[in-house]
Parts: C-alpha cells; structure tokens; sequence
C-alpha cells in the first residue's frame, strides 16, 4: 500500500527575519568602524604627546648647558617667545635661544614651543614650555614643563599634560 504524498512544509528565512538579521550585521560594522577610527585618534594622540615630551625634553637639557649670563639675556633669552617647530628656516629660533636638531621639523608639522621665563628671585628662574599642536580630529592639545635654573646650577624639573 502507498502512502499519500504529503506536502512538505517549505523551510526558508521570511522577509522579516532577513531584514532583521541585514540590521543586525549593519549595526555590527558601523560599531567596528567606529572603534577603527577612535582607535586611531588615540594612536594619533600618543605619538604627538611623544614628540611634544621629546621637544620639551630637548629644550630642558639645552637650558641646562647654557650658562647664568646667556639666561639673563633678554635678547636671547625674551621672557615670552614662541617658536614655529616645524619652520625650515630656524635662524631666529636659534637667535632667541630655541635649538632643534636637523630632523626635527620633518616630523613635527603643525607644532608651536612656548617659552616663559619668570623670575623667583633674584638668583632663580623658572622656565615654562608648552608645546602646542592639532589632533587629526581638529582638537587642539598641549603638554607642558617646567624647570627651575639657579645661578648655582640648581635645577629641577616637573611636567604635566
């Protein structure tokens, strides 16, 4: 004896269920391009810090080789100057005391060094340098130390972000 044929109950995905599953996977990129794009602002942001720690620094151990004389050159050493980092051209940045090595303004593009020097006493001066720079998200930061020069060479360094 035969068995009646039965009709066989179609297995497929409905209309909705598709949709549902297209937003589901549509979410899912967006939410890794978005961890994709603040992963590189945050690699951008740290390795502009590291230049701006290495301009600070520079400038710093420069201070430390000049004398108590040159620091008391106002025409060398102006109490408020700001320098162009990344300018090709650094005769006046030398002129009033800034020094950049030769690479160093192929890598800082859009970098500014401020320096202060304020008097404490008569025998101290504290020197403040803020670097200064745009992030690729057009957000502009800065890093910041200071160091106190004595007539005696005492000396100590502090910095903050």
């Amino acid at each position: 004896m035969r068995r009646p044929l039965r009709a066989h109950r179609a297995c497929a995905f409905t209309l909705v269920e598709v949709m549902f599953a297209a937003a589901v996977l549509a979410l899912a990129v967006v939410g890794m391009i978005q961890v994709v794009v603040a992963g590189s602002q945050m690699l951008d942001l740290s390795r502009k810090q590291t230049i701006a720690a290495q301009i600070i620094h520079g400038q710093i151990d420069d201070i430390r080789l000049r004398d108590w004389s040159e620091l008391s050159n106002t025409t060398m050493f102006p109490a408020d100057y700001t320098a162009a980092v990344d300018a090709s051209d650094q005769t006046t940045n030398v002129s009033k005391g800034f020094v950049f090595g030769s690479q160093l303004p192929t890598i800082t593009q859009g970098f500014t060094c401020r320096r202060v020097i304020s008097t404490v006493r008569t025998d101290l001066k504290k020197i403040t340098y803020t670097v200064t720079w745009k992030g690729n998200s057009g957000r502009t930061y800065s890093r910041q130390a200071s160091t106190y020069v004595g007539r005696n060479g005492l000396y100590v360094t502090y910095q903050r972000s």
